[in-house]
């Protein structure tokens, strides 16, 4: 199946390259290189995760089947480490002050690992490692990641800021012990930030077969329950043996290990769910230009063949036709703006409201319920311990909610988009059937194609900066009776509470609004900028016609040539780009 990738990848490819070479249009020139471009980069973020000592780095080397990344006893890996392919081994340290160092592998712990490099204190931003890995040829970088919820605070904080760049994840969780609250609490957020999730349970060569069935039957549930994932997989297998096998050369072992059942999974994910959508995406896209070529060689080999004055007045009512669709234009970003504004008005602004009402009340009855079950504690260790029921609440409010909305807002941008993409296609349907009918040529589809991008789509942290909220509660009440002290305390809480839900209430609608505003902006740019280019490059092609008509016979004879191969080539071109079934 990899092969069988490749092989379309790379035809698609080399019909890129023949359509800009060809191409008339500096647009279709450009749009043809940078689809090419992303099918050569072609990335895939796979990221490990899990908590600490689970066997994340193990399982990395099994399946690079290289006692590649460093392991230890100790929690370990506290700097993000990317492996990417290469023709051989190479690695680089990235520092946060921009600068870079190739390292050898004997070296590697000095940068990456907790108890060389403590609270990154060399301030490496990230560790880069080229290798010529199978599982890396295609595009796909795996990465390593600090482990959560380990004493080091900031090894969790950096796999949280990590997550967004992930389009999948493989979570290991471990036979024994089986899942903990922290584990729970990551999947939940991770569901939000991640499109696809694989669940490995690792080191099973450490406990018995009845004892693994268990355990696994154990976390299943406890995912499908808690985490809100429904009919997960979990692939058992043990790192360990499976590295064994790979640097022995036996596939007995290897298989026996579990590796084999996840490789086969995750490989068929690769070319099924996301490599022929990327295929197909690249080869519509190309298809798409190809017309637009066609389009203008065309339209430039019927211009030369109609007499001048015919021709002079098709061109002259062709620019009438332009001025006429330009109101059509403003009209259509009128009524986008408008829908925007009034999406931040009528739905941002009043899920907002209600999630401050709804949440506020519920916050200061928790409070409540939470002080008298801790009504024992003296004044010292209550305004600690409401400090941090504070904190964990607001992040649970906001990491549930944020998401939810985050998926509201998506779906009536997205029907806002289409009706706008709708009204442009039409303008530019208009265009080229105008043109087409005007100079007796086929018409052809030529249809702009734009989602939400997804490099600015609304994603947003999960967790505030530690203390920060639980360090609002004013300790300088100590010396004060046990119940005055209390009182005062859940006086002050439940005003913090109130302010903590309307602070971040009023963070998320100026993150939502400013998103979108940047969004919308972007999108009818480019939606302008492309119609906009095609008029001018339909206009540039009938000006051949005109200027053919200064040269001499042969010299028209062959350029009219030309265009004959030219259009005979960007059919070969089209017909190159059906792509099978993987």
């Amino acid at each position: 199946m990899l092969d069988a990738y490749l092989k379309i990848k790379t035809n698609i490819i080399e019909s890129l390259a023949k359509l800009e070479d060809i191409a008339a249009s500096e647009r279709v020139k450009i749009a043809a290189r940078l689809i090419s471009e992303k099918l050569n980069a072609d990335v895939f973020s796979l990221v490990v995760v899990g908590q600490f000592k689970r066997g994340k780095t193990t399982f990395i080397n099994a399946l690079l089947g290289e006692n590649l990344l460093p392991t230890a006893i100790i929690p370990l890996t506290s700097i993000i480490t990317i492996l990417r392919y290469g023709d051989k081994l190479r690695i680089i340290a990235f520092f946060e002050n921009g600068t870079e160092k190739e390292i050898a592998q004997c070296d590697l712990p000095l940068y990456i690992t907790e108890k060389f490099n403590p609270k990154n204190e060399k301030g490496v931003s990230r560790v880069e490692i080229v290798y010529p890995s199978k599982y890396l040829k295609n595009g796909v970088q795996i990465i390593d990641t600090p482990g959560i919820g380990s004493v080091f605070e900031h090894n969790t904080k950096i796999t949280y800021e990590y997550l967004p760049q992930a389009d999948a994840c493989i979570f290991l969780v471990a036979v024994d012990p089986p899942l903990t609250q922290v584990e729970l609490n990551f999947l939940r957020d991770l569901k939000n930030l991640v499109p696809r999730t694989f669940f490995v349970q690792s080191k099973i060569d450490t406990v018995s077969i009845a004892d693994r069935e268990e355990s696994l039957s154990f976390s299943r549930n406890i995912i499908e329950k808690e985490a809100d994932c429904s009919n997960i997989v979990i692939f058992p297998l043990s790192g360990k043996e499976a590295l064994e096998g790979k640097l022995e050369n036996d596939y007995q072992k290897v298989e026996r290990s579990g590796l084999s059942n996840f490789e086969r999974s995750l490989e068929k994910f690769l070319i099924d769910e996301k490599g022929e959508v990327l295929l197909k995406s690249a080869a519509e896209k190309a298809t798409g230009l190809i017309n637009e070529e066609m389009l203008l060689a065309e339209l430039e080999e019927k211009s030369m063949r109609l007499p001048l004055d015919e021709l002079e007045n098709k061109i002259a009512t062709f620019k009438n036709f332009i001025r006429e669709s330009g109101q059509e234009k403003i009209d259509g970003e009128r009524l986008l703006a408008e829908e925007v504004k009034e999406l931040q008005e009528k739905i941002l602004e009043e899920d907002l409201d209600t999630l401050m009402a709804i949440k506020t009340k519920e916050l200061l009855e928790k409070v409540e319920e939470f002080a008298a079950m801790n009504s024992n504690e003296n004044n010292a260790r209550f305004a600690e311990l409401i400090g941090e029921f504070l904190d964990v609440r607001i992040r649970e409010i906001f990491s549930e909610w944020r998401p939810l909305e985050e998926k509201i807002l998506k779906k009536h941008l997205e029907e806002i988009f289409k009706k706008f993409l709708n009204r442009m296609n039409k303008i530019l349907e208009m265009i080229i059937h105008s043109s087409a009918e005007l100079f007796g040529i086929s018409y052809r589809q030529i249809q702009m194609q734009v989602a939400v991008p997804s490099e600015i789509e609304f994603r947003f942290e999960t967790m505030d900066e530690p203390g920060i909220l639980s360090a609002i509660i004013d300790l300088g009440i100590k010396a004060l009776p046990k119940k005055l002290g209390h009182k005062l305390i859940i006086k002050d809480a439940r005003e913090k509470a109130r302010m903590l839900v309307g602070r971040h209430c009023a963070k998320a609608g100026y993150d939502f609004s400013k998103r979108m505003e940047k969004l919308v902006h972007n999108y009818r740019t480019y939606m302008t900028k492309t119609i906009n280019s095609i008029q001018n490059d339909v206009l540039k092609a009938l000006e051949v016609g005109t200027t053919s008509k200064q040269n001499a016979a042969f010299e028209a004879e062959i350029l009219e040539k030309r265009l004959s191969e030219k259009i005979n080539v960007l059919k070969g071109i089209s017909e190159s780009l059906q792509i099978p079934a993987l």
